[in-house]
């Protein structure tokens, strides 16, 4: 009866549906359950995924939202496609229904998640528009501010805020907007703006696990201000209502790691909790997460051996995170750095903190850049070490120094001994937290080996000397104390004391003791070359240590003492005035009396130096650039006064310009071109000449490949000049210098010169004549001084006759070859290729008297 009863109730419902079908309240029921039901819930599972498989680093702040993940999207195609498919089909068929625009949510959230922003953009839009539903409209608007904040469009974002902001929200809604404000500010950085949405708004977040998120992220910034009390509170709401178990248990650290130091109490109790952490298998994967919060803890303590010795274990676990274990590597590395000064140590966590921390990490540029000032540093220091130490070998006797390497192989076989057994215990523990490395290494980075500490070398040296006296070398002796390398007392106890409970024994000297002896005898310094390049590498090495300490790890201190430790040991050094002017700078703004020491002993000891020119005159560049900039100008008018076939005006005017400009760096151009000209107005040889000095004096460059170049064009020209056949030329209608011939060693070719000089400026001054000097003929006692230029063969004739008069009230030495004549280019170019200067004098006597 029953049964009938109910089959009657459906028959009655069925017709019910059927006959209105039409109606608004059909469309309804069907567009929310099977389409827009289905489909919304599709979307909130790939959410859901989202949030599931991202990894929030809980190191750092905390992210409110994860990242949009890509791979997950298109694992989930399917589904969105099929999400896609029912939202429009709701909005194609049930066109009148009230599930229209949460459908078209939908397919805009379905746009956002495929990146396929502008379509996104675009629904919202439509839907706050045209939705007559004011929840829906203000669901479209976050979603449009949410789309814009990953389109890094922020402009836009504040711009629909502003909209938001003139609607009088739902309390999902507000809550909603508060959470997406915070995660805008928190993308921007802007962490008191986003703090303090988070305060706003944390207790009212429905959503459990966004709930223990917010409070987790409000303890972390509460935590950062050393404000404990108040994280430790926030941490307390963070686990409330079972969140999900990473963050639950990253609280409970976070909660251990904000604990009242001060007491030893809190303490104890901080410790037996992480214990039990430990103890729990569930926890294995978390073991390193667990030793870093202990470290943390006792680096908060300022009890920094303990905190390495947790750092370390964190390292050792057997399931790491990449991330903890390269933020555990840091956190040694800091504290080496600030609390020990040991840039080595450092060093060498920074890199693993590199190798292994992912990049996104928070201020990872800054890590990268400390590591590789500190790798730089330590290059500097061991080179320092390494060269110090051989230097020091090098003065030992033999019978010294075969005794000092019988003990620093010794010292190598315990310590491999002592290494082999711990690596066979394969232990996850430390037995102190001042092991963190073994420096003892015996090789540098390039696979050399060389004796790590100088003070170990002069141990070696007072100690020999102490025990055994200049005792001769015999078999079987002993020796008294070992000596050690670089490590630290600990590690060097810990050595021991494995090597003890192992009872390892001294074996007898291996076989190929002799050989391991001669490989590092190889190293040692044996001739001044040698000697000069290890000191040469100290020197450079303390100069870049400077270098580093001042700049890259800002330490002017000991930058000083780099400086000054260079000038110390190498006060000829080719760096003397690079590490003199660092002192100057150095003490400048803080000891005013030193650095105007450092001033004067650059500008006495270094007068021409750039250094020492800018301490006279801070504008000393301005200036000096002023005149290469005029020199330019006086340049391109020598020049076109050059190519228009005035060679005469043209060296005049270019003597003119190498008097009035110096300094300059444009003055090379100048000088070529002086040399080039004296192709024409001199001839080949002086030409030559001219080209050769100014190679050797500008050795590299443009202008220096193009004077070899010419160069190596000359003496295919001089070839041409037939020393066997050749007649002086008759042609007197070119240009003509006037050459004096002397015996070298009855005058002295400077005062010669001077002489001409002062003459020419008494006498000729507005010609600019330029005196020049060539050796005649090699292994030849005969100079030869010429005076150029002249435009016509009188004007040459006529400055001769003036300065036989002078030269004739000159008192000289009776000189045989002293002779002075005028001379055509063509000649003069003959004369010093055939070298017949009687068969010269005679032509000239006959076309020149």
């Amino acid at each position: 009866m029953r049964n009938q009863a109910k089959h009657i109730l459906m028959c009655l419902i069925t017709g019910i549906l059927v006959s209105s079908c039409g109606t608004k309240a059909y469309q309804n029921v069907n567009a929310r359950y099977n389409g827009y039901f289905y489909a919304n819930e599709y979307v909130n599972q790939v959410y859901q995924q989202i949030e599931d498989s991202y990894e929030y680093n809980f190191n750092d702040l905390l992210k409110i939202y994860p990242d949009i993940d890509s791979s997950t999207i298109s694992g989930n195609q399917e589904m969105l496609d099929d999400a896609f498919k029912k939202s429009s089909q709701v909005i194609e068929w049930y066109p009148t229904s009230d599930w229209v625009d949460d459908n078209y949510l939908v397919i805009g959230q379905i746009r956002y998640l495929r990146a396929e922003f502008q379509f996104a953009v675009e629904t919202f839009q439509y839907v706050y528009n045209k939705s007559d539903d004011a929840p829906t409209r203000q669901k479209a608007l976050l979603l449009l501010m949410r789309t814009y904040m990953d389109m890094d469009e922020v402009e836009l974002a504040n711009e629909v805020m502003d909209y938001i902001d003139q609607e009088s929200l739902t309390v999902e809604n507000a809550v909603n907007y508060k959470m997406q404000q915070a995660f805008f500010h928190q993308r921007l950085g802007e962490i008191n703006e986003m703090k303090a949405d988070l305060e706003a708004v944390a207790e009212y977040i429905p959503d459990r696990d966004q709930k223990g998120r917010a409070y987790f992220i409000l303890g972390q910034l509460a935590e950062r201000e050393a404000d404990f009390p108040t994280a430790l509170a926030y941490y307390n709401e963070a686990v409330k209502g079972n969140p999900p178990y990473e963050l639950l248990f990253h609280t409970q650290l976070r909660k251990m790691a904000v604990t009242d130091v001060r007491s030893d109490a809190q303490v104890d109790k901080a410790y037996k909790f992480y214990a039990k952490l430990l103890k729990d298998g569930k926890n294995a994967e978390y073991q390193d997460k667990i030793y870093y919060s202990m470290g943390r803890l006792e680096q908060r303590r300022n009890e920094f051996q303990p905190a390495i010795t947790n750092y370390l274990r964190a390292l050792e676990v057997e399931q790491p995170n990449p991330r903890t274990q390269g933020l555990a590597s840091l956190r040694i590395a800091q504290i080496y750095y600030d609390e020990y000064e040991n840039y080595r140590y450092s060093s060498i966590y920074y890199d693993s903190t590199v190798a292994k921390l992912p990049q996104d990490e928070l201020g990872y540029e800054s890590i990268v850049e400390r590591q590789k000032v500190l790798k730089e540093l330590v290059k500097e220091l061991n080179i320092i070490d390494n060269n110090d130490s051989l230097l020091a070998l090098a003065e030992l006797s033999d019978v010294q120094l075969d005794a000092f390497l019988d003990q620093y192989l010794d010292e190598k076989e315990a310590k491999a001994a002592a290494k082999a057994k711990r690596e066979k215990k394969n232990q996850n523990t430390f037995s102190g937290a001042d092991r963190p490395v073994d420096s003892s290494s015996e090789q540098t980075s390039d696979g050399t080996w060389y004796f790590y500490n100088i003070v170990a070398v002069g141990q070696g040296q007072q100690e020999f000397q102490k025990n055994w006296g200049n005792r001769p070398l015999e078999d079987d002796w002993r020796r008294s104390q070992k000596m050690t390398f670089g490590v630290t007392d600990a590690a060097e106890e810990d050595i021991s004391a494995e090597a003890t409970e192992d009872e390892v024994e001294e074996d007898p000297e291996p076989s190929d003791r002799g050989a391991q002896k001669a490989e590092l005898l190889a190293t040692i310094p044996s001739t001044a070359d040698e000697f000069d390049q290890l000191n040469t590498e100290v020197a450079q090495a303390l100069f870049e240590c400077g270098r580093i300490y001042r700049f890259g790890l800002e330490r002017i201190d000991l930058s000083e003492e780099s400086y000054l430790t260079l000038l110390s040991r190498y006060p000829e050094t080719d760096l003397r005035l690079d590490a003199l002017y660092a002192l100057y700078t150095i003490n400048e703004p803080k000891d005013l009396s030193a650095a105007t020491n450092y001033k004067e002993t650059i500008i006495k000891d270094y007068p021409d130096s750039l250094i020492a020119k800018l301490l006279i005159n801070p504008n000393y560049l301005v200036e000096k650039e002023q005149r290469n900039q005029e020199l330019q100008r006086v340049y391109e008018t020598i020049y076109t006064t050059y190519e228009q076939g005035a060679y005469v005006e043209a060296d005049q005017m270019i003597r003119q310009a190498l008097d009035d400009f110096e300094d300059v760096e444009f003055l090379a151009n100048v000088e070529f071109l002086s040399a080039i000209i004296k192709g024409r107005t001199e001839g080949l040889f002086s030409y030559e000449n001219a080209l050769e000095e100014f190679s050797e004096k500008y050795p590299e460059g443009p202008l220096y490949n193009y004077a070899q170049e010419l160069l190596s064009k000359i003496n295919p020209a001089k070839d041409i000049i037939a020393p066997d056949s050749f007649e002086f030329s008759e042609d007197f209608k070119q240009l003509h210098l006037v050459a004096l011939t002397f015996n070298l060693e009855l005058n002295d070719t400077d005062e010669l010169k001077d002489f001409i000089e002062t003459f020419n400026e008494e006498n000729f001054e507005k010609q600019r004549l330029s005196v020049g000097f060539l050796n005649f003929e090699d292994g030849n006692a005969t100079g030869f001084l010429f005076i150029n230029s002249f435009k016509t063969k009188s004007a040459a004739i006529t400055y001769n006759l003036v300065l036989t008069e002078a030269l004739n009230k000159l008192e000289r030495q009776s000189d045989p070859i002293f002779h002075n004549f005028a001379i055509s280019r063509d000649n003069f170019t003959m004369l010093f290729q055939n070298k017949e200067l009687d068969t010269y004098l005679d032509f000239n006597k006959k076309f020149y008297q």
